[in-house]
């Protein structure tokens, strides 16, 4: 707020006829309120059979946060029981369908490091199996060409598809 805004609701003040009415107008939503939560009780002795609905008879301005929280799980526990169990309602897999869903399913290849790309190369000497065992660093380092050659990231070659041709390790 600006300081001439200030200024002027310094020198107008407090009005005290609008207190008043501000507090007689939060006393009657009160006094209204608590006429509904009695009409409602009385209503719901009227109507017997029907269980206790706990605190939900009782309007919501009166009824403190932590009443309002267990009103809530309250009506939550209620809809529960009246819906048939999880165990129900999920579906039962047989063995052949569980087979069948995992053979589907990605399977899962943890890799460790085995150390630089070139003991690989030696060491398993088909390009394919020396991408298995690469980890997702090392795999995201170099790129595998077409024609078999491995370039890093500069795009110098380290293998030419026959031997290692490329700079070492630093």
């Amino acid at each position: 707020m600006n300081r001439a805004a200030r200024n002027v609701l310094r020198k107008i003040g407090t009005d005290v006829h609008l207190e008043e009415e501000r507090e007689e107008h939060v006393a009657r939503e009160m006094d209204e309120a608590r006429s509904r939560g009695q009409q409602a009780e009385e209503e719901a002795r009227k109507r017997p059979g029907q269980d206790e609905g706990g605190m939900s008879n009782v309007p919501e301005e009166l009824l403190t946060e932590s009443e309002k929280r267990h009103e809530l799980y309250r009506r939550r526990q209620s809809m529960a029981s009246r819906t048939e169990s999880a165990a129900e309602r999920l579906p039962i897999m047989t063995s052949e369908e569980r087979k069948a869903r995992d053979r589907n399913r990605p399977k899962y290849h943890a890799t460790e490091f085995e150390g630089p790309i070139e003991k690989l190369i030696e060491k398993y000497q088909d390009l394919d199996e020396v991408l298995r065992h690469l980890t997702l660093g090392q795999s995201m380092k170099y790129e595998f060409t077409e024609d078999g050659c491995i370039l890093d990231r500069d795009g110098n070659m380290i293998y030419d598809g026959e031997k290692i041709v490329g700079p070492q390790k630093k």
